[in-house]
């Protein structure tokens, strides 16, 4: 049952949940911007951006040496119920 409860929890995290704010509405969005926008690391933000790929949360597509990002569509509905929530 504790298991199930924690399922989750990854997603509680403030960086994560702040990436996941900026790409709600959006189709997709450049990690530059991203990482602009949040005042954040290249680093901590790659790394958040892959546990959220990981879990199938976001999608990551290449045009030239730029990678955008957007919200798994599948995922979009739940992830605006949690953005929503949290704020």
């Amino acid at each position: 049952m504790a298991q199930k409860r924690m399922k989750n929890l990854w997603l509680f995290n403030e960086k994560r949940i702040a990436i996941l704010r900026e790409l709600v509405g959006c189709d997709a969005t450049p990690g530059c911007d991203l990482r602009a926008c949040l005042k954040i690391k290249k680093t901590l933000l790659s790394y958040h951006l892959s546990v959220l790929r990981e879990r199938g949360i976001v999608e990551e597509s290449k045009e030239g040496r730029s990678k955008y990002y957007r919200i798994s569509r599948g995922k979009l509905p739940f992830i605006r119920k949690v953005v929503a929530v949290v704020e």
